[in-house]
């Protein structure tokens, strides 16, 4: 069975579940670098002294000749986040029918490529980032490792709400061998 419109609803259900997390880990991570690795906390804040989505409010708000409040750009930064998880998750949720990796597997690799784009290429080069050498490495680790939340988390909900990989997809099986799907009735013969 084809992607459908229930399948876009339960990955955008499963990506706004998964955004919490991802907002989660990353607001822990931070924290918890605040209070063990101050230095890097204070270049990091030297390289990007403002947070991306915020920035981003004021370059939308040049293009149509408004300068947002703070407030406002708040509530923008919310509603970017929000609604970058819930399209994410509706395209994990459309490819995960043809996903050849199991739910964990295809979590940690969705939110991994969803890292490499958005953190790692789009902020740098919609000027929302600095220059990626110049972050202490740990930054990139704490950014993976939120991105990775969103993906796993978003993996699970989806597939606990019934998408499953169409019949003859690949997966990768337990001990690590790519094995098929089990037939379904109709696809066992009946006659020898």
């Amino acid at each position: 069975m084809a992607a459908n419109a229930k399948d876009i609803m339960t990955g955008s259900v499963a990506g706004l579940a998964g955004v919490m997390a991802l907002v989660g880990v990353a607001q822990f991570m931070w924290d918890w670098a605040k209070r063990t690795r101050p230095e890097d906390i204070k270049r990091e804040e030297e390289i990007e002294p403002k947070d991306p989505f915020p920035m981003l409010a004021q370059k939308a708000g040049v293009l149509i000749g408004v300068t947002p409040t703070e407030k406002q750009e708040t509530q923008f930064a919310q509603y970017v986040t929000v609604g970058l998880g819930v399209t994410m998750g509706a395209l994990y949720a459309v490819t995960a029918r043809r996903w050849p990796l199991g739910w964990l597997a295809g979590g940690i690799v969705f939110g991994t490529l969803f890292w490499a784009i958005e953190d790692e290429t789009m902020g740098p080069v919609l000027g929302l980032a600095g220059d990626n050498a110049q972050y202490p490495a740990e930054a990139h680790v704490r950014g993976w490792a939120a991105h990775v939340a969103f993906g796993v988390v978003t993996a699970a909900i989806v597939k606990s709400l019934g998408v499953r990989p169409e019949s003859g997809s690949r997966s990768v099986g337990r001990n690590g061998a790519r094995s098929r799907k089990a037939p379904t009735r109709e696809e066992i013969p009946t006659t020898v």
